[in-house]
């Protein structure tokens, strides 16, 4: 399928392929060829019957990558190097446990637009808040925007130290409670 699609477009050299489209192709798995395009930036997988994802070791460019409506059971160790993603669709899998997809997620600064809905993962309790603490890029989770309360709260429950910093800060400093001056003890 790579092949027609390099032949279709012209394409000769590698290093020119920057999107390659292999959705709806029956895929139990993919092909090791993948790494070879290492400008890649849009790759789309979807409706697929993947179950491991071990190889995009190769393309740091990824900015998209369609996944969904496949067969995945864990990404784990497979996309924590794409750091470049903005936008990766996960939904419509067999996706468990949250806080190891969270942590193959969390170095990825510029990931804007995540979908993890349809999995097992998204039926755990606080699961949209724990996302939006611990990938604070993420702007569009789930087809929803992630709005400021969002943010807040998920920083109240799962970063309590900070919190208990920022709710101690009087005028720009950092405050142990009234002044011993004025309220003598």
């Amino acid at each position: 399928a790579i092949e027609n699609q390099l032949a279709a477009k012209k394409i000769k050299r590698d290093e020119d392929v920057l999107e390659i489209y292999l959705a709806f192709e029956e895929l139990q798995e993919c092909s090791h060829n993948l790494p070879r395009f290492r400008n890649l930036r849009f790759l789309w997988l979807n409706d697929n019957k993947i179950r491991e994802i071990k190889f995009l070791y190769n393309n740091l460019s990824l900015t998209e990558l369609h996944l969904q409506d496949n067969e995945l059971t864990s990404i784990t160790g497979a996309l924590q190097h794409l750091t470049c993603l903005q936008l990766l669709f996960l939904q419509n899998n067999q996706l468990e446990k949250l806080t190891k997809v969270i942590h193959e997620l969390r170095n990825m600064h510029s990931l804007e637009n995540l979908n993890l809905f349809h999995n097992p993962i998204a039926q755990e309790p606080e699961y949209r808040m724990y996302v939006i603490h611990h990938v604070p890029s993420v702007r569009l989770l789930d087809r929803k925007e992630v709005l400021k309360l969002e943010v807040d709260t998920g920083n109240r429950a799962y970063d309590q130290e900070r919190d208990a910093i920022n709710e101690s800060i009087a005028f720009g400093r950092r405050s142990e409670g009234p002044p011993k001056l004025y309220y003598p003890g």
